[in-house]
């Protein structure tokens, strides 16, 4: 009686090891692809965060190398968007 199977169950065929296999390759490949995901879109969230809440100031470091604004008031404007930086 050693075809792979015992009498008390102990022991599984081949197919039966195989098909397990299988089954936990595809769980496998559903946990990294949900990882895989979800990195991807918090990643993307935090950048369009960033880029959202830098854009006020990017605005005004152009507009004072383009001359617009003097220093005086570059520097003024700069501490209030600070400012409101903190206040959220």
């Amino acid at each position: 009686m050693m075809n792979g199977t015992m009498m008390n169950g102990t022991m599984m065929d081949g197919s039966m090891m195989a098909m397990m296999c299988i089954m936990m390759g595809i769980g496998l490949l559903i946990l990294v692809i949900v990882t895989g995901v979800t990195v991807y879109v918090v990643a993307r969230l935090l950048i369009r965060k960033s880029r959202v809440e830098d854009r006020p100031l990017m605005i005004l470091k152009e507009r004072f190398v383009r001359g617009e604004i003097n220093d005086e008031e570059y520097k003024t404007k700069r501490k209030l968007l600070e400012n409101i930086d903190n206040i959220k």
